[in-house]
């Protein structure tokens, strides 16, 4: 045990005290975050205020809301059209736009124009084609003497409550949207997590291979011993990435929230105008609270803890060992080596894209056993409540994986990461992993 303590502390503060490694940790949660506001900010970038007059011919418009960047004045009516398409850009402070609206009847507003000198883009088009939509909907409905909700008993929105019979607690409520969107998001993490560190595995054993330094290390340690302690060493680096990027990510996103505060209340506003219906969303809203409360989140984030560890554990090893047969100077044989174990991986998340829509099939059951498939697809059906004794094979199974394929792979490893310049046969192979000394 004090040899595997050893490989992991080595492991460990030799990538961390890499500056790659620090400068990956602080840039990688400015890049995440960099990218989900990178389009708000071109956004802002790429608008300026518009200020448009209005010559109403039909007296239906007293007033339009403004936004952050788009304003309507109504001032000189008095002047035609004609005229206002020669003077707007000097009027007052200058306009950027004339919205002409000539007489037009509520329930057929045709030939509104938006005039200007240069085109002011989609979103400004659509602010002002919902606005109007939403003043002739008003008119309308006061014309017939018919509110909104008149018009949205017409097409009532159907809500199906999700009730389990269980043997012990009688009926129990579920929820299959939030069931499904847990699935995909404990599923697609997973997925994530298995490619980044198996990645991290194969360059750290492709570094050893190169430097040699494995020839010191590998003489007096067990190949388990060797193959736990690289394993678990990478394992708590990319844990402690994790942890960095956690805290720096909800850093870096209250302070977007702040400073990008404004545009976020016009978006809502843009929303709000597009004809959602308040109670519909606050209906939404409430069935999802009440659906997660019926959600046990302990059990799912154990299981989930426990599916990640264990498919690192079993793919790490794999990849460790696949790499060690790859000539250190030969970047196609590599790829060669890792195409398989890519392959299992990218399977695994297909099938649960699958099983999430179907958490009882056939394909479920298995894929839930298998232990190369069991990482991804298990957490995903997790939140339909399988049975118990499903899960605890699933579980057991993934563990005797993890163990076999970490005891042959380190077989493998300690010999082939030894062998320089020479390709190897599938007998040779065959020889290692059946070989006592």
């Amino acid at each position: 045990m004090r040899k595997t303590w050893e490989i992991i502390k080595r492991e460990y503060y030799t990538r961390v005290r890499k500056r790659s490694f620090l400068l990956f940790t602080i840039l990688g949660p400015i890049f995440l975050v960099g990218l989900s506001l990178m389009p708000l900010l071109f956004m802002q970038m790429g608008t300026s205020s518009r200020h448009i007059i209005v010559h109403d011919e039909s007296g239906l418009f007293r007033a339009l809301p403004d936004s952050s960047n788009t304003y309507f004045s109504f001032a000189h009516a008095d002047l035609s059209i004609e005229e206002l398409k020669e003077k707007y850009r000097t009027l007052d402070n200058g306009y950027d736009a004339i919205l002409y609206i000539p007489d037009i009847e509520p329930e057929y507003p045709n030939g509104i124009q938006l005039i200007s000198e240069e085109q002011l883009g989609i979103s400004t088009q659509m602010y002002i084609e919902n606005i109007l939509a939403d003043k002739l909907e008003a008119l309308n409905m006061e014309t017939r003497h018919i509110t909104r909700d008149e018009i949205l008993r017409l097409r009532p929105k159907v809500t199906i409550k999700d009730t389990l019979l269980t043997d012990d607690a009688g009926e129990k409520d579920a929820n299959t949207t939030i069931a499904t969107a847990i699935g995909y998001i404990m599923g697609f993490l997973i997925y994530i997590v298995l490619l980044i560190y198996g990645t991290m595995v194969m360059r750290g054993v492709m570094e050893e291979k190169t430097t040699r330094i494995i020839e010191v290390i590998i003489s007096s340690v067990r190949p388990f011993q060797l193959m736990l302690g690289k394993i678990i060493g990478i394992g708590l680096v990319g844990l402690t990435q994790f942890v960095i990027w956690g805290i720096l990510l909800m850093l870096f996103q209250t302070i977007a929230s702040v400073v990008f505060l404004d545009h976020f209340m016009d978006m809502q506003n843009m929303q709000a105008m597009q004809g959602a219906t308040m109670d519909s969303d606050m209906s939404s809203i409430a069935q999802t609270i009440e659906g997660l409360q019926h959600i046990n989140f302990t059990t799912i984030i154990l299981l989930f803890i426990f599916y990640f560890l264990g498919g690192y554990f079993l793919y790490a090893s794999l990849f460790a060992a696949v790499v060690s047969l790859a000539s250190e100077d030969d970047g196609s044989d590599i790829q060669m080596y890792v195409f398989p174990l890519t392959m299992l991986i990218l399977v695994s998340i297909f099938i649960m894209m699958s099983v999430v829509h179907a958490p009882d099939s056939p394909l479920a059951f298995w894929a839930t056993l298998i232990p190369f498939t069991s990482p991804i697809v298990t957490p995903a059906i997790i939140p339909f409540h399988p049975p118990a004794w499903q899960i605890g094979l699933s579980m057991l199974l993934l563990t005797g994986g993890f163990i076999a394929t970490t005891f042959l792979a380190g077989k493998v490893y300690r010999t082939a990461i030894l062998m320089y310049g020479k390709k190897i046969r599938l007998r040779e192979l065959l020889r290692w992993l059946f070989y006592k000394g």
